[in-house]
């Protein structure tokens, strides 16, 4: 499959554990000799920041940086890591020990990436509470106030110790990025429950930039298991911190951050990181799904599933989970598992749901109450409604974005009872790196085959973070379907469908990636954990009227085409066609006409333009299908006839794989290796160039031609161009022809000839009438004529390739014909030196040569001699037109020239 984007660390694989039961098991490591707290136990959520106040007792310390307070009581026996604990020593730098002893240099990680020297990596340092461990100052606003707290009776006690008006320090780099900082440590007697609890900080006036923190619990050492941290991106909100059981050192191999933090990015009040101690018995309800949003009566039934794990250290038996639904509809059921053995975690599904009402459903999980009740629930909320389908929560914040690098569809799975029309793909768009590039919305069977797509949509700087509908038309039976956004590829990588976070583990057979944008096997990457895709099914009753079957697009003119029709209502009574340019939107602009017969011409179209467009049935003024589309088509160009000089063309200005209007290609030999416009091979004039590309089996036949060039009698046209081989060891064949038509029997007048090209640089032609150069063409006749490059190469050689055509034009006199095919005069402008070039002139003498400026004046005189070339150093006269005239006696001819220097 395609790369795709992950957002964060994934998590093992689970397997389904159940309908109605737990079929299967995933087991984990044992808790032997590990930390009493693990990844199960912990949870980010938001709270209420209560500052202590005036009645806290002060923890002194002598100074507010890299200082140690005395041994301070708890107020209570608090058991961590396997040991009671009945004091705790503060520190500074945003930790403190449990125990009597006080920690010892360093106090904070020396390194930006928190991965080296600290607390957490001190072997000397141990059962550590870590809520914001970094090097700490006081605020500028201080002093730094440190306290604590004794609150509630035994045995549910709470002992809060607070730092407050802190500051990270400022480095040479990076800044302070918090002026001001409040944070909190709760333990709570009885259940050895961990709270770190967060006030929103004041930023710094600084450059806003990364830095890190240490956040989390530590027992004897750092190993895995040992530890239990949090981590989060420094550009992410701190809703999306996640935990992990490993250093953020072993984890840096796999992209782990640390607690990443910035100044834009700052906690949300009350923000709490939850670490729940391991109990003997501990069943805990971690995740309930069910669709935020939920048709009736197509989307039901339901069957509502719950992800349930035993965290404790002995196995559960007959453990019952009930789900009870409230709110606009109400429901309860429960399941009774039979045993659970330790560290078992998967999927147990209810009987199905099926709501009548319209409105707000909550649907909680509940266990039975156990050694740690604070797990013991879970809860999701979901809207039922008439149209349409969503995993994600409605109006949630996006904590992450996914792509396809190469191109291709994201989708999430629903199902249907009936018959319905997907009439709109909802999708949050996201990361800014998708400003510009284009998507559209899709909808695809279960199986993956393509039924409807919207038009392409370029992606907008104010589509980031909102959510898009994209309009379509698409018949679903019942069953599965699956609806999506199609990503083009870009010229980087982009991740435009956001991500919910919070579904971790992210549910089964719901979100699916295809690898191409024409569809193909989805595949589930539940266990990716990548979260809940925020993309909406829009639906509605399939439409009375029926939208046409076959479309055809026929007869492409410059200015028209023709569209065949079949299909739709037997009732229709004809059909609307909206057309316009591609990427148009068919609500808001094209061309509407009205169709009563099939075929039906276009008319007024553009040429070299692209064109889509849109039908509907019209059954009656009030019963009319939906839009079919965008279908899309070409209209062809008008080629030129080229009359005036000098003609160029250097294929840059078509995309490659196009032609220039006018040039045609000739396959002669059918093998499908001919000439196109490509960029590969290094170009003589960027971006492009024709390349042959040669065929292992066969000999080259294959032409290209130039449009229609206007030659007129009496007028000398030169021919020049740029050539090349692939390869040294090739020898490429080229011939250039003339003619009155673009055939190879037309192709009548020889031009140019070269059956050993080896030259892997470009090499300009010369004009001339010896080998390897160009004869001018000299028409006796005015009329339309095309030049072809004809490729003659052997077969089994390499690629060949031509760049920057030019034809320049010379009037010419003349008193004898003869004389005037004998004379070739190049190069024309000439920088200075004008060869002459005479063959079978019949001069028993030599030729006579006189050039006369424009005043009719002679400036140089000089004689050649038949069946030679000699050259002329003209370089002494002034940059302009002159007139060059070469007598055989009673005979002579006459050409125009033009010095530039």
């Amino acid at each position: 499959m395609t790369k795709i984007y992950t957002t964060g660390r994934t998590t093992k694989a689970w397997r389904k554990l159940a309908l109605l039961g737990l079929l299967g098991l995933a087991t984990g490591a044992a808790h032997a000799q590990n930390l009493n707290y693990n990844t199960f136990g912990a949870s980010n959520t938001p709270g209420t920041y209560t500052d202590l106040g005036a009645s806290a007792t002060v923890i002194a310390t002598p100074n507010t940086d890299d200082a140690n307070s005395a041994a301070t009581p708890i107020g209570f026996s608090f058991n961590f890591n396997g040991q009671a604990f009945t004091d705790f020593v503060l520190n500074t730098n945003g930790y403190l020990a449990l125990g009597t002893t006080a920690p010892s240099a360093p106090y904070f990680p020396t390194s930006s990436t928190t991965t080296t020297s600290g607390p957490l990596n001190d072997a000397a340092q141990t059962n550590l509470l870590l809520p914001f461990n970094t090097d700490l100052e006081s605020a500028a606003a201080g002093p730094a106030v440190y306290s604590y707290q004794l609150s509630g009776t035994a045995p549910n006690r709470i002992c809060t110790i607070q730092w407050k008006g802190v500051s990270d320090k400022s480095a040479a780099t990076p800044a302070k990025q918090y002026a001001s900082l409040d944070f909190q440590v709760k333990l709570y007697e009885t259940s050895n429950r961990v709270e770190f609890v967060y006030n929103t900080a004041t930023a710094s006036a600084n450059a806003d930039a990364f830095k890190s923190a240490v956040v989390g619990l530590k027992g004897v050492g750092a190993a895995a298991n040992q530890v239990l941290l949090a981590s989060k991106g420094s550009t992410a909100a701190w809703a999306t911190t996640t935990f992990i059981s490993t250093t953020y050192l072993a984890g840096s191999a796999t992209g782990v951050n640390a607690h990443n933090f910035r100044q834009s990015v700052g906690p949300d009040a009350g923000r709490t990181y939850r670490f729940n101690a391991i109990q003997e018995k501990d069943i805990a309800v971690q995740q309930v799904y069910a669709l935020s949003k939920l048709p009736i009566p197509y989307g039901t039934p339901e069957t509502i599933r719950a992800y349930v794990r035993n965290t404790g250290t002995t196995a559960q038996n007959n453990v019952t989970f009930t789900l009870k639904v409230t709110g606009a509809n109400t429901f309860t059921t429960a399941v009774t598992i039979a045993s659970i053995p330790v560290d078992i975690a998967g999927i147990v599904s209810f009987a199905p749901f099926t709501p009548t009402n319209e409105g707000t459903n909550t649907m909680t999980v509940t266990v039975t109450e156990d050694g740690n009740n604070f797990n013991n629930s879970a809860s999701t909320t979901q809207l039922v409604n008439k149209t349409t389908y969503a995993y994600a929560q409605p109006d949630a914040t996006t904590t992450g974005s996914l792509g396809v690098n190469a191109g291709g569809i994201m989708g999430n799975k629903y199902t249907t009872s009936a018959p319905r029309t997907v009439t709109g793909v909802t999708v949050r768009l996201s990361d800014v790196k998708s400003v510009g590039n284009t998507v559209y919305g899709v909808v695809l069977d279960g199986n993956g085959s393509i039924i409807a797509r919207s038009p392409d949509y370029k992606v907008l700087a104010a589509d980031i973070d909102k959510d898009k509908t994209f309009v379509v038309n698409g018949p679903v039976a019942p069953g599965s379907f699956i609806v999506g956004l199609a990503q083009t590829p870009g010229a980087a990588n982009y991740f435009p469908v956001g991500l919910q976070g919070s579904e971790k583990p992210t549910r089964t057979e719901a979100y699916y990636v295809i690898s191409s944008l024409t569809g193909g096997t989805p595949a589930d990457v539940s266990e990716s954990n990548y979260g809940a895709f925020m993309i909406d099914a829009i639906t509605d009753v399939p439409p009375t009227c029926l939208p046409p079957t076959d479309i055809t697009i026929t007869n492409l003119q410059p200015n028209s085409a023709v569209i065949t029709l079949t299909g739709g209502s037997a009732n229709g009574t004809g059909y609307t066609i909206i057309y316009g340019p591609k990427g148009f939107d068919p609500a808001v602009s094209g061309t509407t006409v009205t169709v009563t017969a099939s075929p039906y011409t276009l008319s007024n179209l553009l040429p070299s333009t692209n064109y889509e467009f849109y039908i509907r049935t019209i059954c009656s003024a009030s019963d009319q299908s939906s839009l079919v589309g965008p279908r899309s088509f070409f209209t062809p160009c008008v080629p030129p006839i080229v009359s005036t000089f000098p003609y160029t063309e250097n294929f840059d200005g078509v995309a490659a794989g196009a032609l220039p209007c006018g040039v045609a290609v000739a396959d002669i030999n059918a093998d499908a290796k001919t000439w196109s416009v490509v960029t590969t091979g290094t170009p003589a004039s960027a971006p492009n160039h024709m390349r042959y590309a040669y065929s292992a089996d066969n000999a080259a036949d294959d032409w290209f031609f130039t449009p229609a060039l206007f030659l007129r009698a009496g007028t000398s046209y030169q021919l020049t161009f740029k050539y090349k081989a692939a390869g040294a060891t090739f020898a490429e064949g080229l011939e250039v022809k003339y003619g009155n038509a673009t055939t190879p029997a037309a192709q009548s007048n020889l031009l140019w000839r070269n059956i050993a090209i080896v030259n892997t640089a470009y090499a300009t032609t010369a004009a001339g009438n010896d080998d390897g150069q160009v004869k001018a063409i000299t028409p006796t006749t005015s009329g339309n004529y095309y030049i072809g490059f004809h490729a003659i190469s052997a077969k089994n050689k390499f690629n060949l390739y031509v760049d920057d055509i030019s034809v320049t034009a010379t009037a010419i006199t003349a008193s004898s014909s003869a004389l005037q095919q004998a004379i070739n005069l190049y190069p024309n402008p000439t920088a200075g030196n004008l060869t002459v070039d005479v063959r079978g002139a019949n001069a028993k003498n030599g030729l006579q040569v006189e050039v006369t400026n424009m005043l009719g004046q002679r400036v140089h005189t000089e004689t050649v001699r038949d069946n030679a070339t000699k050259t002329i150093d003209l370089s002494k006269l002034a940059n302009g037109m002159y007139t060059v005239k070469v007598r055989n006696g009673a005979e002579y001819m006459v050409r125009t020239i033009s010095v530039q220097k």
